[in-house]
């Protein structure tokens, strides 16, 4: 076992060090603040002191856990000390320590539950999950037959408490937001369309997207086919205006900008017009392309609004169908609706929670067969 302190400027050039010095699996035991230099205190630079240890049998990873977790609360005891970059790098080399261990953990599988682990990596799934669900079948069953029919549905009912789904009632002012390019105003249109037509209710349309005049025309064309009043509102006093003006409607569907997480100003500006309009319902749509990594980089920049409720698009544009069970879980809002073309009304559908369990784990199985 070896154990050793580096005084640093900074996590990543200490990170470096360890992984030079002690190899992957060293593990971060404390890191604290410190003042260097200077003479009697005057001109001292702050540094930060990172204590690693290594140790070469592999048993030690059953005991990583526990450093893990003591670094959590590291974090969340010097939060406001580490605010900024160093606290972003701090939480990656968190989920990269929790990542091998997973890795670890998983060496070892019986070769029938190794298969459907395999799957469930393929199709995407949050690694915390998939351990969770190895440990599941590793305990009840010891192994499985990745060939057995009974195996969809046990699988199928442990991923159900994973799966944060609901479709809320539609009505009042209900706002559509989300990143550029996902298909907000296409989605907005199918769930017009279900409104109007399927459910016979009193709809209006008022698009605060003012930046793309294709999306507030595309809009235009589908409620003029639908028979749907639409207006467009420049301003926030229009905005105010044009929702006082509608007040007898059963529901108002509102589309907005696609804004760029990463652009604090965007971000504002969305965060202040949430504020005005004081929507019902906030739908966050998303696409099920995006890495993982962006996804929950987007669900956080945009909790600046406080969603309700997910819709996930263009699922016929992947292979992948963790974002299914990934987004809804990550966030803790539920999924309400999954697209999967461009036609209005039909690729739309309702997410129910067995049945976004049963299509991930359909893919998951059919991988594990064929392997």
């Amino acid at each position: 076992m070896k154990i050793k302190k580096y005084v640093v400027t900074n996590i990543r050039e200490a990170m470096d060090m360890i992984k030079r010095d002690l190899g992957d699996k060293a593990i971060i035991l404390s890191t604290r603040k410190v003042r260097k230099g200077g003479f009697l205190g005057i001109g001292a630079k702050t540094f930060l002191e990172v204590t690693a240890i290594a140790e070469e049998n592999k048993k030690i990873v059953r005991e990583e856990n526990r450093d893990v977790y003591k670094l959590q609360e590291l974090l969340v005891k010097n939060r406001r000390e580490r605010e900024g970059k160093e606290f972003e790098e701090l939480k990656r080399m968190i989920e990269d320590l929790k990542n091998m261990l997973i890795v670890e953990k998983n060496k070892n599988l019986p070769a029938g539950i190794s298969k459907v682990i395999r799957g469930f990596e393929k199709q995407e799934v949050d690694s915390e999950i998939v351990s969770k669900i190895a440990e599941y079948l590793r305990i009840t069953y010891g192994d499985v037959d990745p060939d057995s029919e009974d195996l969809l549905r046990k699988l199928s009912d442990y991923l159900v408490p994973f799966v944060k789904a609901n479709v809320p009632e539609l009505s009042g002012r209900i706002l559509f937001v989300g990143p550029t390019g996902v298909g907000k105003t296409t989605t907005l249109a199918k769930i017009a369309a279900i409104l109007k037509i399927e459910m016979k209710k009193n709809i209006a349309i008022l698009t605060l997207d003012t930046y793309r005049i294709a999306a507030a025309e595309q809009l235009k064309t589908y409620a003029t086919i639908m028979d749907i009043p639409m207006r467009i509102a420049y301003t926030p006093k229009e905005a105010s205006i044009e929702l006082s003006a509608m007040v007898d409607y059963d529901a108002i569907l509102m589309d907005t900008a696609g804004r760029s997480q990463k652009n604090d100003l965007q971000m504002g500006e969305l965060k202040a017009l949430v504020d005005l309009v004081r929507p019902d319902i906030i739908f966050l749509v998303l696409s099920m392309n995006y890495r993982y990594e962006d996804l929950k980089d987007m669900i956080r920049r945009f909790s600046i609004v406080s969603p309700s409720h997910l819709i996930l698009t263009k699922l016929d544009e992947t292979d992948s169908l963790g974002h299914l069970i990934n987004a809804p879980h990550y966030s803790n809002i539920p999924l309400s609706y999954i697209t999967n073309g461009q036609r209005v009304p039909e690729d739309i559908f309702e997410a129910n929670t067995y049945e976004v369990s049963r299509m991930v784990v359909r893919e998951v199985l059919k991988y594990a067969r064929s392997g």
